[in-house]
Order: structure tokens, then C-alpha cells, then sequence
């Protein structure tokens, strides 16, 4: 039989002391305040990733449907999800330009709208793309950047949350070929190069 001194001990032996609990959350905050930096990092740099794969993933469509279709397809920003409108890529269509005249007609079909960004990236593009705003796939799967012809064109997603030294993702196409190529766009997301 337990004694009454002896319950006590065991009593007092079944909790934490208030230094022990201060003490755990002390070790708590500093691991907390370590990690949630690195944390928060990760994250920008993978919205980054996921931006820069969807617009890779338009562009890849619309190649594969123009040359299944045997005909010309075409990438353009979009404010309306319906038509050719505006100059920022954050959002797109593509569409079959079956008349080659790089609009969206009464016949042709709207293949895809894709929300590439939800505009927490600055989104810019070379020359090549800002002056013809289009990208178009031909049947044989070459591009090519606007009416112009211009075989060669790049959209920068850049974020201001992730180290300059690797904050832009350049989404490149140039002639059949798309690609992605990390790059330092500077603290104010300078334009990719054609």
C-alpha cells in the first residue's frame, strides 16, 4: 500500500515544471523563425516552376495540334479568354487559324484558354513577340512569331520574391524547338532576349 508522502512524489513526477515548458517553446520559436524564411522561399521559387511549365505546356499544345490537324494554330495573350487581346502573356488562347490571318474567326475552333499567372510574376517578352504578339505552329511544327516570320521569341516570367540571381524563367521558342532557361532578371525583371 502506497503511502501518502509517496503519492505525491508520484504526482509531482507526471508533469512538466513551467522552465521546462519555457524552455520548449523558446527552442520552438528560434526553429520556427529559421524555417519559415526558407519555407516561404521555396514556395515563390515553385510558382515560378509551375508558371513557367504551364506556358511550356501551351506552347507544346498548341505545336502537337497543329500538327495533328495539319494546319496552323496559334498562342496569343488574351484578356477574354475569347480573343486576341492586349500585350501581357499572363494569360492566353489557342486557337485554329484556319485562315492564317491570326485572329480568332466565326469557324475556328478555341482549343485551350490558359491562365498562366495569377499575377504575383511581372511577365514580359522579347521584341520578337512584343511586336507581333503572336506565336503560330505551322502543320510541319515550326513557329514562328507573328505574321512577320520571325522564327526566334522569348517570355520572361520574372518574381521580385526570389533572389535576382535566379528570379526569371525564360520561356523560349525558336524555330520547332521550346525550352526553358533560368536567368537573373535583375530587381526590376528585365525583358528576355530573342
Amino acid at each position: 500500500m502506497l503511502r501518502l508522502h509517496e503519492c505525491n512524489k508520484q504526482a509531482a513526477n507526471r508533469g512538466f515544471s513551467l522552465v521546462e515548458l519555457l524552455v520548449v517553446l523558446v527552442v520552438l520559436g528560434i526553429v520556427m523563425a529559421i524555417a519559415v524564411p526558407s519555407f516561404t522561399s521555396m514556395i515563390n521559387r515553385n510558382k515560378l516552376s509551375a508558371s513557367a511549365n504551364e506556358l511550356v505546356a501551351g506552347m507544346q499544345i498548341a505545336k502537337s495540334e497543329a500538327v495533328r490537324r495539319n494546319g496552323r494554330v496559334v498562342v496569343c495573350p488574351s484578356t477574354d479568354n475569347a480573343s486576341c487581346s492586349g500585350s501581357n502573356w499572363a494569360n492566353l488562347i489557342i486557337f485554329a487559324d484556319n485562315d492564317a490571318d491570326g485572329s480568332v474567326d466565326s469557324g475556328e475552333e478555341l482549343i485551350r484558354a490558359i491562365q498562366v499567372t495569377t499575377g504575383e510574376l511581372t511577365v514580359t517578352s522579347s521584341t520578337n513577340v512584343a511586336t507581333n504578339n503572336r506565336i503560330a505552329f505551322s502543320a510541319d511544327g515550326f513557329a514562328r512569331v507573328g505574321n512577320a516570320g520571325a522564327r526566334t521569341g522569348a517570355i520572361g516570367l520574372c518574381s521580385t520574391k526570389v533572389p535576382a540571381a535566379e528570379n526569371t524563367r525564360d520561356v523560349s521558342v525558336s524555330v520547332g524547338r521550346i525550352g526553358v532557361a533560368s536567368r537573373n532578371g535583375t530587381a526590376s525583371c528585365t525583358a528576355p532576349a530573342n
